[in-house]
């Protein structure tokens, strides 16, 4: 049985079969760490919940490695706020240095597959419904992989290698003949993925690897023909690999023609694409940063991050989900967006 199946309707094919391709007709709607607004993240319930709910990809996953260098499903190698892990294993803390910043309590890098089968998933946030707490076990990429490929339905993939940078110093430190892009290619191209974007290859099999790292992902476009996505954060945050001195260097005309030569698209926060402008008599309204524009001048896809239902995450101009919709999609057309709730 597959694990959280009793409460997502529909059985899950036991056996792969032949469906139409990706509908490319409409933005495509990625289901972020699953269906992550209704269950815990990047567990088998929010996976299996985002492809019942009809997002075209799921966000499978965000990849960090364990101990033994198996990339699992976790945002962050920092296991501590998400599962139960300080309980299980309370001599394992320490205190990293992960881009910057100090990251302490138990760490997926340092415990084994086996280890790591021992935790139980906590939802990382206190406003959603901590109901499903320590019943469910940490995936790994490649059964998250599994929930796409077996879905009554073509479900695309889109795997983040998270820290590369960090990942990749520690494993060579530690004698490792591998990093975290390799481990990460190498279960794509185990399980078929790697066609070049918009093939029927790739419309069978849809996926794309994205990072918030550009040296990494320059790597891989030489290793494999997968489609890649360069994330994007706010303007003035580094660059964890220093290949640009910040996003905001990332996003003019130069660079981004620099960045399709391997990539096939951008992942920006939702909040670069526009401003908010203010009238004479006080009242507001948008007018974009030209960010999509200029993506699009180079040959780029834009899928967006964030889109969430939650009153608390929308602006003072854009009050609602739907408003969030119309502007993203209708005005500025963006070819997608990460939602923590795919069935809206």
């Amino acid at each position: 049985m597959v694990p959280g199946y009793p409460l997502v309707d529909g059985p899950m094919p036991h056996k792969r079969m032949s469906y139409a391709p990706l509908d490319r007709s409409k933005p495509y709607a990625i289901g972020h760490r699953g269906d992550a607004g209704e269950f815990p993240e990047h567990s088998s319930l929010a996976y299996l919940s985002g492809i019942k709910h009809g997002a075209d990809f799921i966000e499978c996953c965000d990849v960090v490695l364990t101990k033994d260098y198996v990339p699992i499903c976790r945002h962050e190698p920092l296991l501590s706020n998400t599962t139960n892990a300080d309980s299980v294993f309370p001599t394992k803390k320490r205190t990293y240095v992960i881009d910057g910043y100090n990251s302490t309590g138990v760490h997926a890098i340092d415990l084994t597959l086996k280890e790591i089968r021992k935790l139980r998933l906590r939802e990382r946030l206190y406003s959603r419904s901590q109901v499903y707490n320590d019943w469910y076990p940490v995936i790994t990429f490649e059964e998250c992989i599994h929930f796409a490929q077996h879905a009554p339905r073509v479900v695309g993939i889109y795997p983040e290698t998270k820290h590369p940078t960090w990942h990749d110093t520690l494993i060579k430190a530690r004698k490792g003949k591998t990093t975290i892009t390799d481990q990460v290619l190498y279960y794509l191209k185990k399980h078929g993925y790697g066609a070049a974007l918009n093939t029927p290859e790739w419309l069978a099999k849809p996926v794309f690897l994205q990072s918030f790292e550009s040296n990494n992902l320059a790597y891989a476009r030489t290793k494999s023909q997968v489609p890649i996505i360069q994330l994007m954060d706010d303007f003035t945050v580094p660059l964890p690999d220093r290949s640009f001195p910040n996003y905001g260097a990332m996003m003019t005309s130069d660079a981004l023609a620099k960045i399709a030569k391997y990539a096939n698209g951008i992942g920006p926060w939702k909040e670069t694409l526009q401003q908010t402008v203010t009238r004479t008599d006080g009242t507001q309204y948008l007018n974009s940063t030209g960010l999509v524009e200029r993506a699009h001048a180079a040959g780029l896809q834009v899928h967006l991050y964030t889109l969430r239902n939650e009153p608390n995450y929308h602006t003072n101009t854009l009050t609602s989900i739907e408003d969030e919709y119309a502007y993203y999609f209708k005005t500025l057309g963006v070819d997608g967006g990460f939602t923590d709730f795919p069935g809206a």
